[in-house]
């Protein structure tokens, strides 16, 4: 009774590792897959600006418009600025929208709105007559950006483009080296706390040993608004840090804007707000605004629109397209030349020394890494051959790699297969050739099936051996020794070549889901044959 005892226990303590081993490893996949797939869907990055979050339509009288093929949600000072200046010649680097840029003013615009005189506009920047002219330019040219009066309406094809060029402005001394470090960037959260008063010493936001001076704009200047819109508890923190006693001059008040500039450049630790590219921001130091910025990643314009400057901007259209004849390809040469030799092996090969040998030879082949496939190809198929880099050299090259997994499987699904269905076959009067055909492979499809899924699964994720012989070009494949790329080797270019993180796991996802949907299909092909062969 002890050792029946003992050995139940045993067996509830394995049963018990086994279960959990399995969910850790489920929830394991689960949670990778999950995490993908959201980030692909979402993205989360934290940015770095110049300025802070306040953005503005009216900008002394003046707005900003663009045309809507720009896709341009909201500018920043600098940008808007190097839009005139030509800093920016195109889109790319605002919105990824490949526009050549076409920077319009009426006649009557004063060029000190942007910090700048006439003189320091760029070639790619056009006076116009007046407003109107400089609107309707506007309206017809992607690409173009105007500054028109705030009273302006828009015709259907133009949009305002808000603008930040509010800077969290501090004393220089604020923004010294101390103890190898200088104070050079915070999130907006400390911002706000900095300039509400909960902060009393820049200490507390990884500054140095200075007290905090918070210097308020006259009330009813465009900054004050700002300041309220910005921190809007701050009417009260305020009111509590003047009657606070133990710090009576944490908030200095001015009643001008030259006291207020002044009280600015001449208190150590003193903090507010100004724009960008006025007179006194240049006395001053910004710190620069950490925030999060979170939306959708994953859109419908990525999957229909062409890859343009290296992935940076478009989408993977042609990507997708690639992968799949490559996938098309890869699977008419390998499919047919690995069960056509798992069924030499189990029908009609000698079970003897020599086929000891081959299925040695074929375990090896699966366990080489892909990148000497990728040698051998570039080596074999691109040099001796001469084929160059291109989708014929990595198909084969994949053949290579995917054929000892489809022969291994493809073997174990013809051993299943009940000797019995052949004997009665042959009993029949069917050749050895007609019992295979119609017989023996109907009865292995499902496990074949199976192989040849696992196989493409391989083949779909393979970046090293592709590299090597098929090439990185993004455009529509024209032919066999053409150069293309699939999804995975985008994914990894896009990482090695810090373009974009949001578009590799968009690309990840895509290809994701593309996996999943030929998972389905075979599933429910792999169903169908079962439920015609019984089991």
């Amino acid at each position: 009774m002890g050792n029946l005892a003992s050995r139940q226990r045993a067996q509830t303590a394995a049963k018990f590792l086994i279960r959990t081993a399995a969910i850790l490893t489920i929830a394991m996949l689960f949670l990778i897959i999950g995490f993908i797939l959201y980030r692909g869907f979402w993205s989360s990055n934290q940015m770095e600006y110049p300025v802070i979050s306040i953005s503005e339509t009216n900008m002394d009288g003046w707005k900003a418009v663009a045309n809507r093929k720009n896709k341009a949600t909201e500018l920043t000072f600098d940008q808007l600025r190097g839009l005139f200046t030509d800093n920016y010649i195109d889109w790319v680097n605002i919105s990824s929208r490949d526009y050549d840029v076409l920077a319009l003013y009426p006649a009557d615009f004063p060029a000190s709105i942007l910090g700048i005189s006439r003189a320091d506009f760029g070639a790619f920047t056009q006076e116009c007559s007046d407003w109107n002219e400089a609107l309707a330019m506007c309206a017809s040219t992607p690409g173009a950006v105007a500054m028109i009066p705030v009273s302006a309406e828009l015709p259907a094809t133009c949009e305002e483009l808000p603008v930040r060029r509010t800077i969290f402005a501090v004393h220089p001394s604020v923004t010294e080296m101390f103890d190898n470090h200088m104070l050079r960037s915070l999130p907006e959260t400390d911002m706000h706390s900095v300039l509400s008063g909960k902060v009393r010493s820049w200490t507390e936001v990884g500054g140095p040993d200075l007290p905090v001076r918070v210097v308020l704009p006259p009330e009813g200047s465009p900054l004050a608004q700002a300041l309220a819109s910005y921190v809007p508890d701050a009417a009260e923190t305020i009111t509590a840090g003047v009657n606070d006693a133990g710090s009576p001059e944490l908030f200095m008040h001015t009643g001008s804007m030259v006291e207020y500039e002044t009280a600015l450049l001449s208190t150590p630790g003193s903090v507010g707000l100004s724009y960008s590219g006025s007179p006194v921001s240049g006395s001053l130091s910004a710190i620069r605004a950490v925030r999060t910025e979170q939306g959708p990643n994953l859109s419908f314009a990525f999957l229909y629109e062409a890859p343009k400057m290296s992935g940076k901007i478009g989408g993977i259209s042609t990507i997708i397209i690639n992968t799949l004849v490559m996938m098309l390809f890869t699977i008419l040469v390998s499919g047919p030349l690995g069960i056509l030799a798992a069924v030499y092996l189990v029908e009609y090969a000698k079970q003897g020394v020599l086929v000891r040998i081959l299925r040695l030879s074929i375990e090896t082949l699966a366990g080489i890494p892909s990148i000497i496939f990728g040698l051998f190809g570039m080596l074999f198929f691109v040099n001796i051959l001469g084929w160059g880099i291109g989708l014929i050299s990595g198909v084969l090259t994949l053949t290579l790699m995917i054929l000892p997994t489809i022969i291994r499987t493809s073997e174990e699904a013809l051993k299943t297969v009940a000797q019995g269905l052949r004997e009665g076959s042959l009993a029949l009067g069917a050749t050895k050739m007609q019992t295979v055909l119609r017989v023996v492979l109907p009865a292995a499809s499902p496990g074949i099936l199976t192989g040849l899924l696992l196989a493409m699964g391989r083949a779909v994720g393979e970046t090293a051996a592709l590299i090597f012989t098929m090439g990185s070009s993004y455009d529509l494949v024209s032919g066999l020794t053409s150069s293309t790329r699939t999804l995975a080797v985008h994914i990894y270019l896009i990482i090695a070549e810090g373009i974009s993180l949001d578009r590799a796991f968009a690309t990840a996802t895509v290809l994701i889901l593309i996996i999943l949907f030929m998972n389905t299909v075979a599933t429910k092909i792999i169903g169908r044959f079962n439920s015609r062969s019984g089991t």
